[in-house]
């Protein structure tokens, strides 16, 4: 797959996609006052749709005519369930070989008869059929981050003042140039009524409310690696001999460790708590006193739940993963591999009562 786009490239796929004059200027009041579809594409991942979220909301009330759709992958559109930023959810399709090339061809031709006028692009990793999407779908105005995928695709390039910040603030970044003084973003939060039923099933299942509640986190990391359960294990375990604690193991739809595997990290006593979804682990970690993970979609959940959280980072994490701010310690690799876990645990115990649960 060749790693830049080539004019020859851009002339061939136009030929075969596109239908529409893409060469007309499109001013920033006509996106605001003419642009009545609006297309955005969201990253994979359910972390990347929580950071996302700012952004479609900023988008949202910048342009409330227009109809926003958002381009999703798997369960992503479950996180926004019952919100009123997205009119439209497509699922970006999977395919591979020659027949998927057709699959892919099909997916251009019905993203182009919606007639959208402009596209968002906020996924900053290469894939090559998602940046051509816009261009292809015949989008006059194609907005993306100053990145490795640039002119002739996309057409408006907005420079971030800090290119190494957490990726939430990037995707704000992209959609800031549309808004106007006083406009500020809405953030994702777990409804209420779902945080209530978390909170009535802890109570039954750990009536003890002297003893805290601890979460494990056995998902892939953000760079596909399995998490540092054994670690992860040892410190909780240390951390209950210290404060009387529960452990309860969450992970998002796609662990890194499956929960049939766990037995080879010891016999330990579970608090058994029955998910039959993702929102189910949302709710449950938000009634978390502390959640030990990794760089996890889940670590960026808690982050954005107030839930105190001890995130264990690799030499391998992109800078661009660590929130600005929240209720969070983060530990490098060579400090969380190298120090004792009884040790770790302290420096837990001394952060769980240093915060409090927002």
């Amino acid at each position: 797959m060749p790693q830049w786009p080539t004019r020859g490239m851009l002339s061939v796929a136009s030929k075969l996609f596109a239908r529409r004059n893409i060469d007309q200027p499109f001013s920033l009041s006509d996106l605001r006052e003419n642009a009545r579809r609006v297309l955005t594409i969201a990253p994979a991942g359910l972390a990347e749709m929580l950071l996302l979220y700012p952004a479609l909301s900023l988008l949202r009330k910048a342009l409330p005519s227009s109809r926003l759709i958002c381009i999703v992958e798997g369960n992503q559109a479950d996180l926004l369930r019952g919100e009123a930023l997205v009119d439209d959810f497509v699922q970006f399709p999977e395919f591979s070989g020659t027949r998927g090339i057709m699959t892919y061809r099909s997916f251009v031709a019905d993203i182009r008869d919606r007639a959208v006028e402009a596209a968002f692009y906020f996924d900053f990793r290469y894939d090559f059929y998602r940046q051509f999407l816009p261009l292809l779908a015949g989008v006059r105005l194609r907005a993306k981050l100053r990145g490795d995928a640039g002119y002739p695709l996309f057409n408006v390039e907005v420079v971030p003042k800090d290119e190494n910040a957490y990726f939430l603030d990037l995707n704000l970044a992209l959609v800031r140039f549309l808004t106007t003084y006083g406009d500020e973003p809405d953030y994702w939060s777990l409804p209420e009524k779902e945080v209530e039923i978390a909170r009535e099933i802890i109570r039954f299942r750990k009536p003890n409310t002297n003893e805290m509640l601890v979460g494990v986190d056995l998902s892939s990391t953000r760079t596909g690696d399995a998490p540092p359960f054994d670690v992860e294990v040892r410190l909780a375990r240390s951390f209950s001999a210290l404060k009387p604690s529960r452990i309860a193991l969450l992970s998002d739809p796609d662990p890194g460790i499956k929960e049939d595997e766990i037995s080879r990290f010891g016999d330990y006593e579970w608090l058994d708590i029955p998910r039959k979804s993702f929102r189910d682990t949302l709710g449950i970690l938000s009634q978390c006193d502390l959640f030990i993970t990794a760089n996890t979609s889940l670590f960026h959940f808690a982050v954005a739940m107030g839930v105190p959280t001890f995130a264990l980072f690799s030499a391998k994490d992109d800078l661009r993963w660590i929130p600005g701010t929240g209720n969070f310690e983060l530990i490098d690799e060579e400090k969380w591999s190298q120090t004792p876990p009884a040790k770790l645990a302290m420096q837990m115990r001394d952060f769980v009562l240093s915060v409090t649960k927002v």
